[in-house]
């Protein structure tokens, strides 16, 4: 288990507990199939124990922030997209090995772990935020950035022939 992106649950005091994380380039290598190449997002995990030693109700609430880089489906350069995730968890303990880490607003764990570890969460979460065309934003008229040369490619007719085009139709 990485110890980069974990919270060492064990051990730990009733009430909260906060824990903040950089996620750099580094955290996207290797990840291609997300189609993320890189990126910074900042992680905040604050984590609340109720009484109860180490049987306590957890909740975890989750925010990240920040933006990655990503192919732009329409011109293929390099596009920045925003990263916004809010969320928050119950934390329970799993009663065998084959429930799953997350399951809707729940993460279970082994009882025999003594941390949390939530770098799959982080990637998924991130990855499961971004929208499914990713594109560059527009300009203030309405027009993509996106590399003109890529765009240019992208039409057949200029305006002028497809005004000859539509009035032959009419």
């Amino acid at each position: 288990m990485t110890q980069r992106y974990t919270i060492a649950h064990r051990g730990l005091k009733e009430g909260t507990h906060e824990f903040e994380w950089k996620i750099g380039d580094d955290f996207w290598e290797g990840r291609g199939e997300s189609g993320v190449k890189g990126g910074e997002v900042d992680v905040r995990a604050v984590l609340e124990r109720g009484p109860g030693g180490a049987n306590a109700a957890m909740r975890l609430a989750v925010e990240m922030k920040g933006s990655v880089t990503v192919s732009c489906d329409r011109c293929l350069e390099d596009c920045l997209l925003p990263v916004r995730v809010t969320e928050r968890l119950a934390v329970k303990l799993a009663e065998s090995d084959e429930m799953p880490a997350f399951e809707g607003d729940v993460l279970w764990l082994n009882p025999a772990d003594a941390a949390i570890d939530l770098e799959q969460y982080i990637y998924e979460s991130v990855v499961l935020s971004l929208p499914l065309q990713r594109v560059h934003p527009e300009d203030v008229h309405g027009r993509p950035l996106c590399n003109p040369a890529m765009l240019e490619r992208f039409t057949i007719v200029s305006e002028d022939e497809f005004e000859k085009l539509q009035s032959l139709k009419s």
